[in-house]
This record gives structure tokens, C-alpha cells and sequence, in this order.
């Protein structure tokens, strides 16, 4: 049977299938592209990729979309002393980004309606020069657009370069320009914004508000999709309003930022009062100009966190040095703060998702100039077979207990690290414990990443082997070939009765099954539940397995969890380990063995006990030093402690000042009281009750200035 179409209707036919393949096929990308990007998705860019390479998508616009999205928005990545994270950029996006740019900016055919985005693609290569550091190409594009036969692309190339002019400290320049466009009609919030920033590095504060409040009439959507110069548009007058409360004065931070020992350009400064977020951090006070040099604005007299942002795609290959980089003391002068990023050190084995079937691996890298020693740590994740989740990065020792290594390279056996708590945490309204607590490290068939740092004498990181802005699945990483058992399935899921019976089942078959001995061990001693440890059954197997292995540790790890109260009630146990290890005790023994003296107020048993730890510095040792007079000793001390509010030279001169000069009777009363609450422990939410009763006591202004140092360390400005 024949099928007759009227031409009439096949030609509408035609012209529906033509309309969709020309306007509804592009558009239904573009709109899922814009749903998926306000999800948050990932997979949004790859659609405005397809609407970018579409056959009937306006190849400017098309460009422009989709090079916009791999850019969008130039918030920065933040690097302060005590934690870093934020904006996410690729390398190979911002270089893609680029080239469309540029193909926009030189292209010859595009509609009058298009015309804008050859500006905005201009605009947007030069906030791409900024934000990567590359001051030849913001010189390049500058220079492109000055003799531009378009006034709009000369009008931004002046701004831009007034930013520059700016950044290199030369206002005079910077003002020129301002006041060439300041009443014509491309005065735009570029201009606002350039205005405001030279009045604020002028420290001519009440007219940086002004101009700050100014821009901020402007409606939301467009103010926050504003971009000029280093990052987004910054609300000043809200942030001068509690700058000027609590940090301004007439000190300014000055110094470099340098990446093995090249100049960074355009990197932003922040600053943060030292104990936590009191009135900054969130709009930057300095910025790098071309030679990799800052100068901040001026500071009142205090303790500062100083920090950093710049843009991810820069930390693919680097890593901040930690040496060197410490709090800084602003005290009637300017004050020298430099920033070193070098690049990761090369781990040659193992390779990135490599198989083990033994029970030792090796891990071998590149030497670093300068480093005294190397660590080796692994990344733990709390859904291991996700690789999600939280994640802890942790030290490991090699096979011989070794944690600190002369050459570059370490053996290591995967029993002796399994024996390890990774960390310990309770979880969900019961509170039962972390699997990580009892399994430790390596288990069979789960992949961990392992990373390599190296260090100066006095521990702080040179440089790494992960750099700060990387995925895990691009870094060496181990997998021991095999399955968890029944037993450990059980760990995992929590199910710690069960598990604790078919544990005991295997000891009453095979009484030396190390596995059994060691999970035993840390269930009964650090407790499956909050309140549900069986310390006696835990010291029976650690003695156990002590015998067995000649180790230690296992049991004295385990010990360290309990509290004071529960260290007093279990003496016996405890002192019965410590005889049956022979004087062999180790780091963790004495660790346990100085908590019991303090337990039972014996200072100076306890500073003996802490004093023969040797891979690390106690607190309670600085503590106890300055608690017995031993003024030159917490000064040494406090050259190892993990970097803190306590490591500045100011807190050292004030220590070592009372060696000089020894404070009166009454004074080193009070301080010492202090100090041996501080040893007891002190909870978090009493310390700053406790630090504001004994400074009130205190007349020596050396003691005030560690009681200081040691009140921003414990952070008792925030309460939990």
C-alpha cells in the first residue's frame, strides 16, 4: 500500500527537524549545562563544551560560554599556617581557556550582537595572566590593546594597566589613569574598584569605604560576578569595618613569595589575628607585584597568621616549604615574612596503584638539597573502598620501628604497620569506635596512597611529594593483594561483639595468631564503645604478644588512650607492663610512664620520663621546664614543637628573658600553678577562664607573653 505525503506537509516535516537540529538540540545542551553547573556538577563543563563545538552554535559565543566556564569565577586557593583549601582550577583549563579566548579576540567574523565578547574575552586573557602569575602575557595583552582601533579594548588595556602600575607600587601611575577616564563614559566598577584599591593601599581608609559602598549599590548577581584584577570583587567596607576594630595600625609584613627562588607575581596576602578569624583573612592586604615582593598595609602590635591566595592551577607541581614559615610577631616595627614553594620530590617506587604479594614494600625517591631527614606517610580514608570519605594522612616506620630516614629509601612490613591505630574516633549516638582505631594500616584489597616528605633538623617540611593541589589516583599508592577477613568485615561494619567472639574463637584454636592478638588488644583496650574497655583482658594478650614479638608498643599505644582517672585506677596493670618490657619502653612508654607520675603529681619523675623521648618534644616537657626553672631548655624546646603561636621569636626572647632575669616569688607561684593544670589537662572550654584569672595575677611581663603564646596555641578565644 502506497503512503501518499503532501509537499506541504513534508516540507513542514523538514523544517521541525531543521528548527530542532539548528536551535532545539543546542539549546537543550546549553540548558542542561546550566542545570548541571548549578548543581555543582562536574559534568556541566563537558556540555558547554558540546554547545561550544555544536555545527550550528555561533562559534564566538560558543567559545566564549564554554572558555568562560573553565575560568569561572578566579576565586583563590588559600594557604594560611595552620590550613589551606578552596576554589578548584585545572592547568589544562586555564591553557584551553586561553587559547579560546584568544581565537575570539582575534577573530574577524562575528555578528554586531557578538561584539561584547571580544571585550569580555580581552578582559578575561588578562585576568587569566593575573591569576596564573604571568606577567609577560599581562604585559603582552596590555601592549595589544593600548594603540586597539576600539576605544572599549584601549579602555580596559589602561585599566589593566593601572592594576599593574598598582601592584608594582606606582600610584602616581595608577591615579593618571584614573583620572584620564574618571568622567567619561567608560568610567565602569572597573574603574571603582581600581580606585578603591589604590585608595586602600594608600591606607586612605575612609575613602576606600566610600568607594566600596559605592559599588555596592550595584544588584547582587552582577557585583558577585564581578572580576578585575587578582579575584572576584571584594566587599571592603565590610571587611574595613572590623579590620580598623581589630588589626589596623602603622606596622606593615613585607617580603616575598618565590617558587624555587623565582619570583610569583600577583599573589594575594592575607592575614588572620593568630588563635583564629578576628577581624581578616577574607580580603587580602597585600599583593606580590612582578619581582615576587609584597608590602601590606599596616598592623596594630600582635601575633599574625599570615597567608596566601593564588590560583590551584599553580599547585599542580608545588609544595610550601613549612620551614621557616611560622607566625610573626608585629611589634613597633615592619616585619620580614617570606613564602617558599618548591617543587615535589620524585617518589620512584611505588607507582601510582601498584600491587604488592608479600609483606614488605619499598618506597624510594629523590634526595632534596637541604633536607636532613624523610618521612614517609600514608593516606587512610574512612570509606576505604570508596576512597572517600574523610581522609587522615598519617607517618608510618619502617620495618625496624623507624620513622625519620637518612637515605631515600624505606622498607617497610605491612604486619608491623597494621599493628598501629591510625586514629581513634567514636562515632553516631552510641559512640562506637572507628574502624581505623583497631585495623590500622594496609588492610588487603584496599589501595593507599603514600606520600614522601623532607624535612630540616628540626622536623618542619621542606618540600613533599604531593603537591598541594593534586588526585589521590595520580600519586604512588599500594595495594596488598588478597581479601579482608570475616573478622575484619566485621571491624568495618562495626560489629564489635561479633567480632570480639570470633577473635576470641581463633586464640582458643591457635593461641599465638597474631592478628587475633593484635585486634583483641586494641578492642578490650581502647574500648569497642565509649565506657566498655576491659583493661585486664587487653594486658594479658599485650603481654602475650610482647613475648611473642619482642614488641612493646602494641600494648603501651593502647594504655595512652585511657584518661588520668582511669591511668590512676589501672597503676597496677599498668606498672606491670612497663616491668615485664624490661626498661625496654620506648617512645610510647615513657609517654605512659610520665603520664602516670603526673597522675600521682610526681613532676620530676615525669620531666625524666619525658626527657627520654627522642624523636619528638612533649608540651608537658616545655611545660615542666618552665615549671622547675629550666629556662633554657623550654627556649630549645620550643624550636621542636609542631609550628604554633609559641615558636615565634617573641615567645622565645620571653622564655630566655626569665632565665636573665628570674621572676619574684609571687609571680612564679601563680605561673606555676598554671602550668601544672596545664600538665593535668585542662578542658578546652576553661581556658580562657583560667588564662584571664592567672594573667590577672601576674605582674612579669615575660610570663604575660607566654601565657599569651599559650592561650592562642590552645585556641580558648573559640568555644566547642
Amino acid at each position: 500500500m502506497k503512503i501518499k505525503v503532501k509537499v506541504k506537509t513534508l516540507i513542514m516535516i523538514v523544517c521541525v527537524f531543521a528548527a530542532i537540529f539548528i536551535w532545539g538540540i543546542p539549546a537543550s545542551i546549553l540548558g542542561i549545562a546550566d542545570y548541571l553547573d548549578r548543581k555543582n556538577s562536574d559534568k556541566a563543563v563537558l556540555f558547554y563544551e558540546k554547545y561550544a563545538s555544536y555545527p550550528t552554535t555561533s562559534s564566538v559565543e560558543g567559545w566564549y560560554v564554554y572558555a568562560d566556564k573553565l575560568v569561572e569565577g578566579f576565586d583563590k586557593y588559600t594557604i594560611f599556617l595552620d590550613g589551606w583549601g578552596g576554589a578548584n582550577h585545572e592547568l589544562g583549563d586555564m591553557e584551553k581557556a586561553k587559547e579560546l579566548f584568544s581565537r575570539i579576540v582575534h577573530s574577524t567574523s562575528y555578528k554586531k550582537s557578538e561584539e561584547h565578547y571580544v571585550a569580555d574575552s580581552y578582559k578575561k586573557l588578562m585576568d587569566i595572566a593575573i591569576s596564573t602569575g604571568d606577567s609577560n602575557m599581562l604585559h603582552e595583552w596590555i601592549s595589544f590593546g593600548q594603540n586597539h582601533e576600539d576605544k572599549n579594548i584601549k579602555y580596559i588595556s589602561d585599566i589593566y594597566n593601572g592594576f599593574l602600575m598598582h601592584v608594582n607600587g606606582n600610584n602616581n601611575g595608577a591615579e593618571k589613569i584614573i583620572s584620564q577616564y574618571e568622567d567619561t563614559e567608560y568610567a565602569d566598577v572597573k574603574l571603582d574598584i581600581l580606585k578603591m584599591e589604590t585608595a586602600l593601599f594608600n591606607e586612605n581608609y575612609d575613602e576606600a569605604v566610600l568607594i566600596s559602598e559605592k559599588i555596592a549599590t550595584i544588584d547582587r548577581k552582577t557585583r558577585d560576578e564581578i572580576v578585575f584584577g587578582s579575584s572576584r570583587y571584594y566587599d571592603r567596607n565590610y571587611w574595613l569595618d572590623k579590620f580598623s576594630k581589630s588589626m589596623k595600625g602603622s606596622n606593615a609584613v613585607k617580603g616575598t613569595v618565590t617558587y624555587m627562588g623565582q619570583p610569583m607575581p600577583f599573589v594575594e596576602i592575607y592575614v588572620q589575628e593568630a588563635g583564629g578569624l578576628r577581624g581578616g583573612g577574607d580580603n587580602y592586604i597585600g599583593i606580590t607585584n612582578e619581582n615576587g615582593e609584597f608590602k601590606t598595609i599596616g598592623l596594630k602590635n600582635g601575633i599574625y597568621s599570615i597567608g596566601m591566595g593564588l590560583n590551584t592551577s599553580l599547585l599542580e607541581d608545588k609544595v610550601i616549604s613549612r620551614s621557616g614559615y611560622e607566625y610573626v610577631t608585629v611589634d613597633g616595627s615592619d616585619k620580614e615574612m617570606n613564602f617558599a614553594f618548591n617543587s615535589t620530590i620524585n617518589v620512584s617506587s611505588p607507582k601510582p596503584g601498584e600491587k604488592i604479594s608479600g609483606n614488605e614494600f619499598t618506597v624510594s625517591w629523590g634526595k632534596v638539597d637541604g633536607a636532613d631527614h624523610y618521612t614517609v606517610q600514608v593516606v587512610v580514608f574512612s570509606s576505604p573502598y570508596k576512597k572517600g570519605g574523610s581522609s587522615m594522612t598519617t607517618p608510618i616506620s619502617d620495618k625496624n620501628g623507624n620513622g625519620e630516614f637518612k637515605e631515600n629509601y624505606a622498607v617497610f612490613d605491612v604486619d608491623k604497620l597494621k599493628e598501629r591505630s591510625t586514629g581513634i574516633s567514636y562515632e553516631g549516638e552510641e559512640m562506637i569506635l572507628g574502624y581505623e582505631g583497631v585495623l590500622g594500616n594496609f588492610l588487603h584489597g584496599i589501595e593507599y596512597p603514600i606520600t614522601v616528605n623532607a624535612c630540616d633538623e628540626n622536623g618542619k617540611v621542606i618540600t613533599g611529594s604531593l603537591p598541594m593541589r593534586t588526585y589521590y589516583d595520580k600519586i604512588p599508592s599500594i595495594t596488598i593483594e588478597g581479601s579482608i577477613t570475616d573478622g575484619e568485615k566485621m571491624i568495618i561494619d562495626k560489629k564489635y561483639p561479633e567480632a570480639i567472639e570470633y577473635y576470641e574463637n581463633i586464640l582458643s584454636e591457635e593461641p599465638d595468631n597474631i592478628d587475633a592478638l593484635v585486634y583483641l588488644i586494641k578492642i578490650h583496650g581502647i574500648g569497642w564503645k565509649k565506657g566498655e574497655r576491659n583493661i585486664e583482658r587487653a594486658v594479658e594478650l599485650g603481654k602475650k604478644y610482647a613475648d611473642l614479638t619482642g614488641d612493646t608498643q602494641l600494648i603501651f599505644r593502647v594504655l595512652d588512650t585511657m584518661d588520668r582517672d582511669e591511668i590512676k585506677e589501672n597503676k597496677d596493670l599498668i606498672y606491670s607492663v612497663i616491668k615485664n618490657s624490661d626498661e625496654n619502653l620506648g617512645t610510647k612508654g615513657y609517654r605512659l610512664l610520665s603520664r602516670c607520675y603526673i597522675a600521682y603529681e610526681n613532676w620530676e619523675k615525669a620531666r625524666d620520663a619525658l626527657l627520654k623521648i627522642d624523636d619528638y618534644v612533649p608540651d608537658d616537657l616545655f611545660y615542666l621546664n618552665l615549671y622547675f626553672g629550666y629556662y633554657k631548655d623550654a627556649a630549645e624546646n620550643l624550636k621542636k614543637l609542631y609550628t604554633s603561636e609559641l615558636t615565634t621569636d617573641k615567645i622565645t626572647e620571653s622564655v630566655l628573658a626569665l632565665e636573665e632575669v628570674p621572676p619574684d616569688d609571687s609571680d612564679k607561684e601563680v605561673f606555676n600553678s598554671f602550668l601544672l593544670k596545664l600538665v593535668k589537662g585542662v578542658e578546652h572550654n576553661d581556658g580562657k577562664q583560667l588564662y584571664n584569672q592567672t594573667t590577672n595575677q601576674i605582674e612579669n611581663i615575660n610570663i604575660k607573653g607566654i601565657l599569651y603564646g599559650i592561650y592562642l596555641e590552645r585556641n580558648w578565644e573559640s568555644r566547642y
